[in-house]
């Protein structure tokens, strides 16, 4: 009995690890958009205050992944600094994008975070009846099995929105759901989000990957 409870919490947990992944769940490219390689991008993660560790850690993951693929990138926090939770006017914006060259923004925006709570059924052995030789050890199984409780494990859940714009024609040419399911931490969340905004790009070839060994 005791190996099964074992087997159940390794089971469990293996299946809780295996989920905490990011995945898409939606991607749209723009019909006329064809590949193309920009010059100087900028990640803009559009957070609250409160979420500025996270905002940090997703604008900065990314812009890493875009230079790993031979873009330069600017993180969105770094550019504004004092300003980065002042809602901009659209002059300011474009004055920030012309003193730093910009020609394409990739906004990462977090449309909800929900904890979510997983019941674990007690563990249950499946040996027949008839492995039990005698009362007392069919008793104990059956004792365990009614009286031993299961129990909840927590999880939160992101749901992001991720578009790139194209500054000069002020153009929509990519949008990407993702979500990322009860992740070890917000370092995990940021690196796995990046990693796959930018292979969801290139395999829609909404951007040129100038590095061989990308996927």
């Amino acid at each position: 009995m005791k190996m099964n409870k074992v087997i159940t919490v390794i089971i469990t947990t293996v299946l809780l690890f295996s989920c905490s992944t990011t995945k898409i769940t939606s991607s749209w490219k723009a019909e006329d958009h064809a590949a193309k390689q920009y010059y100087n991008i900028m990640v803009w993660g559009i957070l609250t205050e409160k979420d500025s560790t996270l905002r940090k850690q997703i604008e900065t993951h990314l812009v890493n992944d875009l230079i790993e693929n031979g873009y330069h990138a600017v993180s969105a926090m770094e550019v504004y600094r004092s300003k980065a939770y002042k809602k901009l006017t659209k002059k300011e914006i474009v004055d920030e994008f012309k003193e730093t060259g910009v020609d394409a923004i990739i906004t990462l925006v977090l449309l909800n975070r929900q904890k979510e709570e997983l019941f674990v059924p007690p563990a249950i052995s499946s040996n027949p009846v008839a492995s039990f030789d005698d009362i007392n050890k069919y008793y104990s199984s059956v004792f365990d099995k009614i009286y031993t409780p299961g129990y909840y494990l927590s999880s939160t859940n992101y749901y992001w929105e991720s578009n790139l714009f194209e500054v000069k024609e002020d153009k929509l040419v990519y949008s990407v759901q993702t979500k990322s399911f009860d992740p070890s931490n917000t370092e995990i969340l940021a690196h796995e989000n990046g990693t796959m905004i930018i292979k969801d790009m290139i395999r829609k070839k909404v951007i040129i990957s100038k590095n061989p060994t990308a996927d």
